[in-house]
């Protein structure tokens, strides 16, 4: 009986260390491996968050470049985006409904196509009194008025030339507005109330003519001056094309290509605006006058042996309009001057 349970004593130690050795064994190789696998699974991890950083990386370098092109695209875009909205804002100030692209495009055009050719006066005359007609003079003035920026360079000529056979025009009526800003055009600044004054004044002296060219010239200085920019940019492009139509007439070399005004004064403006001043003046029969001028210093400098000596206005308009409306005055002029008389 002893030696029975002695026997199962030693059987159970044995199965016991069996055991352990076998634990023994078996732990450290599934520790092995379990190491192995999680070495292995962190090695395709890293390699996995490699190639990913890589590929990220490799497309951040590709579409660097692109991300350049496109922004550089962008800002060309926009520059030129900027320039049509800023040619969009001055056009707008003329009016506001003109397109940026169009009115510079226009603009340009317009600027480079002033034909000069000699006026057809009295197809102008005959056109501007023309109701069914196009260039009928109340319907560009209308224009004009509006600052309607489509009026062709033949509108304004039409304008301009047909301004002579309408009813209250005479050439040489001044506006009562007109010497108000006189005294004040020789001043290098102006404070805020006299601008408003010259403003106020100027703009009643157009409202009586609305061609006098002097006083549209200082009415925009003043409004630059006053910052009033907008409005200075209206009467500048009213200006511009006035001058323009004038310019479009001749060349004032000779007589055969003098330049057509309706007003004496504007033979001084556009004198003043091909860079002279007048010295002299002679009357021409049978209706031209003659400006003698001496360049001022750059348009000596850039002319040089090409400077003019003079330049030639046909006024036969102005003085038969004048005779047509003033015939008393006519009338004295064919009295007979006592000067003229005989001594006994």
């Amino acid at each position: 009986m002893t030696n029975s349970k002695h026997n199962s004593f030693i059987h159970r130690t044995l199965w016991m260390i069996a055991a352990v050795l076998v634990l023994a064994i078996a732990i450290p190789s599934d520790l092995y491996a379990q190491k192995k696998t999680t070495k292995a699974r962190t090695t395709t991890t890293s390699k996995k968050r490699n190639s990913v950083s890589s590929k990220r990386s490799s497309s951040s370098r590709k579409r660097t470049p692109s991300k350049r092109r496109t922004s550089s695209r962008r800002r060309t875009s926009t520059s030129a985006s900027s320039a049509k909205a800023s040619w969009a804002l001055t056009a707008a100030d003329v009016n506001p409904d003109s397109k940026g692209p169009e009115m510079k495009k226009t603009k340009r055009t317009s600027k480079r196509q002033i034909t000069v050719t000699r006026p057809d006066i009295e197809a102008i005359r005959e056109a501007t009194l023309d109701p069914s007609n196009k260039m009928y003079f109340p319907k560009l003035m209308k224009k004009f008025h509006r600052n309607d920026t489509t009026m062709t360079a033949d509108e304004f000529r039409h304008l301009y030339l047909g301004y002579m056979f309408q009813e209250d025009y005479d050439p040489y009526r001044e506006s009562p507005y007109s010497s108000i800003t006189d005294s004040y055009r020789n001043k290098t600044s102006h404070t805020k109330e006299e601008i408003d004054t010259i403003r106020k004044y100027a703009e009643l002296t157009l409202l009586d003519n609305p061609f006098d060219l002097r006083q549209m010239s200082f009415l925009v200085h003043v409004l630059k001056e006053r910052r009033k920019d907008m409005s200075a940019k209206i009467w500048e492009y009213r200006l511009e094309h006035l001058l323009g139509a004038i310019k479009s007439t001749g060349t004032g070399e000779n007589e055969e290509n003098a330049w057509f005004v309706i007003y004496p004064a504007h033979e001084y403006d556009m004198v003043q605006l091909m860079g002279y001043h007048a010295v002299d003046a002679d009357f021409i029969e049978p209706g031209y006058d003659y400006l003698t001028v001496e360049p001022e210093e750059e348009t000596a400098r850039r002319l040089r042996d090409k400077v003019q000596k003079g330049f030639y206005f046909d006024v036969q308009q102005i003085h038969q309009q004048y005779e047509m409306k003033h015939p008393e005055d006519s009338e004295e002029e064919e009295e007979e001057n006592p000067d003229d008389i005989p001594a006994e």
